[in-house]
């Protein structure tokens, strides 16, 4: 039987079955189509179907979202709202990312590319799905950080010779080789649990927050609609990296206080934010706060016990003036009031009051 009427799902099982005798049962894998990632970076999805070539979806169909390592590559085919995840992060060939940016946090944006495939999520490294340049016709894009470079052709053919190169690796494998790491997508992702309780509980933040270890370092809900900051966030004592981006949340919780080790909060994009509790100044280790985006007029007097904040983002706030407690804070070394109606004189002044500071400016 020639290699061509051999189905995909046979190719990639062959060549999935050498792996694990060559490199050990830890070289292929499945991820569980539920995985959600833990951070989405824009609130407005989309559906990525329509770029989803016929004979790929026969494949996950009939293996599911698996993974299959090498000794010098890795395959990783991407669960569904890991692919929408991932989609919103890649960037588009000749175009400013600021302008598309813009557009996927309008909600406006017409995806031209669905990422399918990851070998590095950390710098979005992988595999998207496009229109050919020739043609109409669904293409295999190769993705290198966060952009798509090359066109690679139909999905079949490409697959058809990744898996025979990955087989060729092996064969040529030395005894004891070992095999790439996959991208971690599980770690990066809601426990799937979490997921149904917090359903079961309507969704509450309250009910999600409690999924996760009260000793967790860091806390990822960019783009899920909270709606609310609970106070339960209190009892995690041992967080250091807190981001609430796009979440809808209305007010901070004096309880956020306790956060004695929190060293990066980032509360942007939530315009219906309007003020901070005094509490954030217990913040004794905090060194980033990122207000980009919120209802923010003016800042608590308490921030001026925050000796490590070094970094403040006032982009986009309504700010008629600038915080007094700012002028109070000369270990300021990064100030940023992009989009912003403030007076150029009060600009001047806080320039002089804080020298060692970087202001950015329209």
């Amino acid at each position: 039987m020639s290699k061509k009427t051999v189905s995909l799902a046979t190719l990639w099982k062959r060549v999935e079955k050498k792996a694990v005798q060559v490199l050990g049962k830890g070289a292929a894998g499945k991820y569980p189509e539920a995985l959600e990632p833990r951070v989405m970076p824009f609130s407005t999805g989309f559906d990525p179907a329509p770029l989803l070539p016929a004979e790929y979806v026969e494949l996950v169909q009939a293996l599911g979202y698996r993974w299959l390592t090498g000794t010098s590559s890795t395959l990783a085919l991407l669960p569904p709202r890991w692919q929408v995840g991932l989609s919103q992060q890649t960037g588009v060939p000749d175009r400013q990312w600021d302008e598309v940016r813009t557009e996927r946090e309008a909600g406006t944006h017409v995806h031209a590319f669905v990422m399918f495939a990851a070998h590095d999520i950390e710098d979005i490294n992988g595999f998207a799905f496009g229109k050919s340049a020739d043609s109409d016709a669904l293409a295999v894009w190769n993705v290198e950080d966060s952009l798509p470079v090359e066109e690679l052709g139909p999905f079949s053919t490409w697959l058809a010779e990744a898996l025979e190169a990955m087989s060729e690796s092996l064969d040529e494998a030395e005894e004891g080789a070992t095999s790439e790491e996959p991208p971690d997508l599980a770690g990066a992702s809601l426990p799937i649990k979490a997921k149904a309780k917090a359903s079961a509980a309507s969704k509450s933040p309250a009910a999600l927050f409690d999924t996760f270890p009260r000793d967790s370092k860091e806390l990822l809900f960019n783009g899920r609609k909270l709606g609310a900051l609970p106070a339960v966030i209190g009892e995690f004592t041992e967080l250091e990296s807190l981001w609430m981006r796009t979440t809808g949340i209305q007010q901070v919780p004096p309880e956020v206080g306790r956060l004695s080790k929190l060293k990066k909060l980032d509360l942007s994009f939530n315009p219906e934010l309007t003020e901070l509790p005094a509490e954030i100044g217990d913040l004794e280790s905090l060194e980033s706060i990122n207000l980009n985006r919120t209802g923010l007029k003016t800042l608590p007097d308490s921030l001026e016990r925050l000796r490590r904040l070094t970094f403040v983002d006032l982009q986009s706030t309504p700010l008629t003036a600038l915080p007094p407690v700012l002028f109070r804070m000369p270990w300021l070394r990064t100030l940023d009031l992009y989009w912003t109606t403030l007076p150029p004189e009060e600009i001047e002044r806080f320039r002089r009051a804080v020298p060692g500071c970087k202001v950015g400016v329209n």
